[in-house]
């Protein structure tokens, strides 16, 4: 329910009036063409960026056993931007795709911060990983902001991406992020069980044959792709891999087995109704879906960290 009614508030409203909610049943002439080439495409970018970054969410959180751990959180993120950035700056790399920029920046923030909390050796320390994500994240977004002063076409491109704005979305976008979605969420479902041994700690999950070090690599290298491939489209948003794997396991316990689909579902949901929310609130002018992301997922970040318990 909660789908689909995300779905009808992104498709119902916009920046033409004249195509609402009743339109989306009968569609004729103009109101069929703003359904078809604008609204329907930005809808299915906005469900597929809750896919993709509630999967990473939940899969950090499963392979570092901390419920801060998201792509925002770990500097994931903000490396896939710093990916993308370079990949415009540096002559050497024109030619190179923009979303293998992005996800090798991704991969290499990830390792950076693993590195830094130990967790390649084995042993996570939650505390450090948070702080090193934390660092790591903010050098790769002071490095995206030091792009501005070097050409103004470049400013104006990388200035849509750190907002997460998805106003001029169209299909190839839904194409680009489907080729992803689709085979992480088969991936983290088949990596599922791995990560309820992790649930177990480490030295459990090492007795029951699933090296801890292999699980992290895995989860991370997913999290990386799918969170990378995300921030091409829409730029880095944050809190939406933090929020979604809470509220999936709020409603559906902790079987990674069911989490996998639910929060697909819910981030889904939430990022349709983000996008419905971001062409309401500032009408007529549009709110970037990144804003209303920050605005649901910040509130949730603060909670999560005042809990007694957010680092045991």
């Amino acid at each position: 329910m909660a789908l689909v009614a995300g779905g009808v508030l992104s498709l119902s409203t916009g920046g033409r009036t004249d195509v609402g909610l009743w339109q989306l049943f009968s569609p004729d002439g103009l109101a069929a063409s703003v359904l078809a080439d604008i609204r329907a495409p930005r809808t299915l970018v906005a469900a597929l960026l809750g896919i993709n970054l509630g999967i990473a969410g939940l899969v950090l959180q499963a392979v570092t056993r901390n419920p801060l751990a998201s792509p925002s959180i770990l500097g994931i993120n903000q490396g896939a931007a710093l990916g993308l950035a370079l990949s415009l700056i540096l002559p050497g790399l024109a030619g190179a795709a923009q979303d293998v920029m992005a996800v090798a920046g991704a991969i290499g923030a990830g390792a950076i911060t693993f590195a830094i909390a130990g967790g390649f050796s084995g042993k996570t320390d939650p505390m450090r990983l948070i702080l090193g994500g934390m660092a790591v994240g903010a050098f790769a977004f002071a490095t995206v902001r030091f792009t501005y002063t070097l050409d103004d076409d470049i400013a104006r491109t990388v200035v849509r991406w750190t907002v997460g704005d998805i106003t001029d979305i169209r299909w190839p976008a839904v194409n680009r992020l489907a080729w992803v979605a689709v085979p992480g969420l088969l991936a983290a479902f088949a990596l599922s069980h791995r990560l309820n041994l992790m649930a177990m700690g480490q030295d459990q999950a090492q007795g029951l044959g699933a090296d801890p070090r292999v699980t992290l690599s895995l989860g991370a290298l997913i999290a990386a792709v799918m969170a990378g491939v995300s921030v091409t489209v829409a730029g880095p948003i944050a809190f939406t891999g933090l929020v979604v794997p809470h509220l999936a396991r709020f409603l559906f316990g902790e079987d990674n087995r069911v989490l996998v689909p639910t929060t697909a579902l819910i981030g889904a949901a939430l990022m349709m109704v983000a996008d419905g929310l971001s062409k309401i609130l500032t009408a007529p002018i549009e709110a970037p879906i990144g804003v209303i992301a920050a605005l649901i997922g910040a509130p949730w970040f603060l909670w999560q960290t005042l809990r007694r318990d957010a680092f045991q």
